[in-house]
């Protein structure tokens, strides 16, 4: 069984975490035990995970923190991964997600992403819209179920 490391946008952690809750149970109904690394968001009482890179980075706290758990996320977790699944919710990568997803492209890591692109006209338009990122995803794949049968 391969190994699967999640990278998203802190914006989507609920539903991340809602997706690998649904693997790992999925996982264990079928006796199955993948090894699953997810990213260690920052628990906040306020709404600061759902705001822009840009504003989370005027918050003192988050800007002194961010560089260490992302180094950290890819040190030690997507390096050691088999596989890398990009959690990108309706096709949106962020500043960091985009970071790691071309690390695990150089570090020859299969990704999977659970969104194609979305329309242009609903995709955020920024430094992050970069189309170079989407040739390095192998495979979309939109559900627990479906990405268990590529781990196993």
């Amino acid at each position: 069984m391969k190994s699967v490391v999640f990278c998203s946008s802190q914006r989507f952690k609920k539903d991340m975490y809602e997706f690998i809750a649904a693997l790992r149970n999925l996982a264990k109904e079928k006796g199955m035990h993948p090894v699953i690394f997810d990213p260690e968001f920052e628990d906040r009482p306020d709404d600061l995970h759902l705001k822009s890179e840009k504003e989370r980075m005027s918050d003192y706290s988050y800007r002194t923190s961010v560089a260490g758990r992302v180094y950290d996320h890819l040190f030690r977790k997507v390096r050691v991964a088999d596989v890398c699944f990009i959690f990108n919710k309706d096709g949106y990568l962020g500043a960091n997600t985009n970071g790691e997803l071309f690390a695990a492209a150089a570090l020859g890591k299969t990704i999977y992403a659970l969104h194609e692109k979305t329309a242009m006209g609903s995709y955020p338009r920024d430094l992050y819209d970069e189309p170079s990122s989407r040739k390095l995803i192998h495979e979309i794949v939109s559900t627990p179920d479906e990405l268990l049968k590529r781990l196993a």
